[in-house]
């Protein structure tokens, strides 16, 4: 069984992430519900999956919840702050390409 909760968790954090890069709503609520359901599920595991006591299960499950969380939180705001706007064009090759009319040269000097 602790095994469905360690799925969960990190199921969790995926589609935090996911929520959180696509702007599918308030990053601040987005990241407590995250944070909220990593926790629980961190918790579950601890109880159900580790021979802990109910101690051990909330401190695991602060540390590494609210761990796990914040960062995954950090990482999607860096990445969807960071990524080129819509009027940007992605170029695919090198800008010699287009002046030799696409043709490739061979750079090696040959001895005369």
């Amino acid at each position: 069984m602790g095994f469905v909760f360690l799925a969960l968790f990190a199921v969790t954090l995926f589609v935090l992430y996911i929520a959180i890069r696509r702007a599918w709503g308030q990053t601040l609520f987005n990241g407590a519900i995250g944070a909220i359901l990593s926790t629980v599920f961190v918790m579950l595991y601890a109880l159900t999956y580790e021979n802990n006591s109910a101690a051990q299960a909330i401190l695991a499950g602060l540390v590494v919840g609210l761990g796990f969380s914040v960062m995954v939180v950090i990482i999607a705001v860096f990445f969807r702050t960071n990524q080129p706007g819509s009027d940007v064009k992605l170029v695919s090759r090198l800008p010699q390409e287009d002046i030799s009319g696409g043709q490739r040269h061979d750079h090696r000097q040959t001895p005369d």
